[in-house]
């Protein structure tokens, strides 16, 4: 009995040490995982686990040799193991020998082939080669092997944005960013695009309301600015004079909250030399909105109070926050003054207007006040009695 025991007791033991091992190299404790895997090496029922553990031991540790041999003898122990052609392939790949890791990434993947991270790496690979063709099939197949696989909708978004495709780029970012909100390079090529976007759409914008056909108008967001270059063609005249106080028209007349100044820079097609350049204060010059102080005091005191009242407190706040350079708050302010006291008086019309309908509804059509003194009924006389013959 004590020897049939004794192998089967071996081979608990060797999995126990694995699996010590194993909670060693979780809690970083390297050194001592290398001293317990070699314990359940001999005695391992499956020895190229224990192989591939070592392998990864010594790759932590930055002894590459080591784990390259480890590796490769896990693959002779099993030549059909993926975890072992898939590391080492990823060690190869991380030492520049590119074409010994595609070599074991083929070999993994026609054992198993629907492994997500042999795609994804080899994706990396590729993408690294400028293989974007390639890349793109093999971040398609992670995908589709593991649809919650972030980092290749991540990568993926790379290659649709060197592909030119900047859309379904968009896309796979915002994918990444639903599997993982912590990642970050997702979230800034998004608000790059964003802002590329956003400045393809004011540039424009700004070229066809100028009403400038022949010159290239170039305009970007910076933060509570905006920095607009002008390029003109050799031979087209541009007045540069004139021209910042039309751009300032123009954003006045937008209402745009969060741009207070812009930056003008003016030079001609193909040549580096700046012919002009300066900065710009969007509502440098521009008077006081009015706060109509008369129509104000008429409606918080006369025609309707309700509506006067706030109107009064927004006249009161008008001119300070003009001093404050906020003419956009000052021009609000205004607007809001004018459609309280016009709506005051619609509202105060419509009520007079009804009341006297009303009065001269019950004028014309109720009907005539009764006498207060009552009736006196008086009975019919009765007949005289007829006197008697004699």
């Amino acid at each position: 009995m004590g020897l049939y025991l004794t192998p089967w007791l071996r081979r608990q033991q060797a999995r126990y040490r694995h699996r010590q091992a194993l909670t060693q190299m979780r809690k970083g404790n390297i050194e001592v995982a290398l001293t317990v895997l070699p314990q359940a090496l001999d005695h391992s029922p499956c020895p190229a686990d224990i192989h591939i553990e070592l392998g990864k031991a010594y790759w932590q540790i930055e002894d590459t040799g080591a784990a390259l041999e480890h590796f490769s003898a896990a693959i002779a122990l099993d030549p059909a193991n993926v975890r072992a052609y898939g590391n080492r392939g990823l060690l190869h790949c991380q030492q520049g020998r590119d074409d010994l890791a595609l070599a074991d990434w083929q070999q993994a993947l026609q054992h198993q082939p629907g492994h997500a991270l042999i795609h994804y790496n080899r994706g990396l690979l590729y993408f690294r080669q400028q293989d974007y063709v390639a890349a793109l099939a093999d971040f398609d197949a992670a995908i589709a092997a593991n649809p919650n696989l972030a980092e290749a909708y991540l990568h993926r978004g790379h290659v649709h944005e060197q592909l030119g495709q900047t859309i379904a780029a968009a896309h796979d970012w915002e994918l990444a960013l639903c599997n993982d909100l912590n990642l970050d390079q997702a979230r800034l090529k998004l608000h790059h695009l964003q802002q590329v976007h956003r400045d393809r759409a004011l540039s424009q914008r700004l070229q066809a309301e100028l009403g400038l056909k022949q010159v290239v108008v170039e305009a970007e967001y910076l933060d509570d600015r905006f920095r607009i270059q002008i390029h003109r063609p050799v031979g087209v005249g541009l007045n540069y004079f004139t021209l910042p106080d039309q751009i300032r028209a123009l954003l006045i007349s937008w209402q745009m909250d969060d741009i207070h100044s812009f930056d003008l820079t003016g030079q001609v097609q193909g040549q580096p030399v700046v012919e002009w350049r300066g900065h710009y204060k969007v509502f440098q010059g521009q008077p006081c909105p009015p706060a109509r102080w008369h129509r104000v005091l008429l409606t918080a005191f006369v025609i309707f109070p309700p509506l006067g009242i706030p109107a009064l407190a927004c006249a009161m706040n008008l001119r300070q926050a003009y001093q404050q350079g906020d003419y956009l708050s000052a021009l609000r302010a205004s607007k809001t003054i004018q459609g309280l006291c016009r709506a005051g008086s619609v509202i105060s019309l419509t009520l007079v207007t009804m009341l006297m309908g009303y009065w001269s509804y019950q004028h014309l059509y109720s009907p005539p006040e009764a006498s207060a003194a009552p009736a006196e009924l008086t009975s019919p006389k009765s007949p005289a009695p007829a006197e008697a013959d004699n």
